[in-house]
């Protein structure tokens, strides 16, 4: 698909996310997923836009997102920033993360093993004065089962999440979850101003011809 961003790499690493974690993954069935769409709880942290900040532009239309292969994209922030782990206490998760970008049709790249994830380099760094820092991943696929982010849906609020970037360990609460049908995640979430926060997404819902009907957003707040 095709998409006349006005902001570069930004602006088209957030339309792609916003066009869902499907592609790659199957569906495999386990008694912990309903098959409904995540009920939401908790409240969203605030997404004040800093004046001058452009917001995303939304998403006209649905890419696939596919797994990364080839090499690396290269992160736009350094190395000591860039986040390495994700931690989940109340899960039993401890998932590497890769730096991944978009290609030239615009989709988000995410790693093909469904136990890493992947943080959008045009997002936050953990640590940032501002912005959110966007980690996602498959919730499962067919030829490994469940992925680190298969239980996201069942994170109760409160709980810590923490990132490793570089020698750093930065803790986050979380304050929310919601349930967003495919293509209408909310622009604030990709929009570069908003308070520091943390989104982990992953899919939900109920799955059908290779698809799943929802995204799952957990939002944290820096501890």
């Amino acid at each position: 698909m095709t998409f006349a961003p006005a902001g570069g790499r930004r602006t088209a690493g957030w339309a792609a996310l916003a066009a869902g974690l499907s592609a790659s993954v199957a569906g495999v069935v386990l008694a912990i997923h309903s098959g409904r769409p995540a009920e939401d709880a908790g409240s969203v942290p605030a997404a004040a836009v800093a004046p001058g900040s452009a917001a995303a532009v939304a998403p006209a239309s649905s890419p696939a997102l596919r797994p990364s292969r080839g090499p690396a994209p290269v992160p736009s922030a350094p190395a000591w920033a860039v986040p390495a782990r994700v931690t989940i206490g109340k899960l039993r998760v401890a998932a590497p993360v890769d730096a991944v970008g978009v290609r030239a049709d615009r989709s988000l790249t995410v790693p093909d093993d469904p136990a890493r994830l992947g943080w959008w380099i045009g997002s936050a760094t953990p640590g940032s004065a501002r912005g959110t820092v966007v980690i996602a991943g498959h919730v499962d696929t067919a030829e490994d089962g469940p992925g680190a982010l298969f239980r996201l849906e069942n994170l109760p609020l409160g709980a810590t999440i923490e990132v490793r970037a570089g020698e750093r360990v930065f803790a986050y609460r979380a304050v929310a979850r919601r349930s967003y049908s495919k293509q209408r995640l909310p622009a604030d979430l990709f929009a570069p101003g908003t308070a520091p926060r943390l989104a982990l997404v992953t899919c939900g819902g109920s799955f059908h011809d290779g698809v799943y009907s929802h995204n799952v957003v957990v939002y944290a707040e820096p501890v």
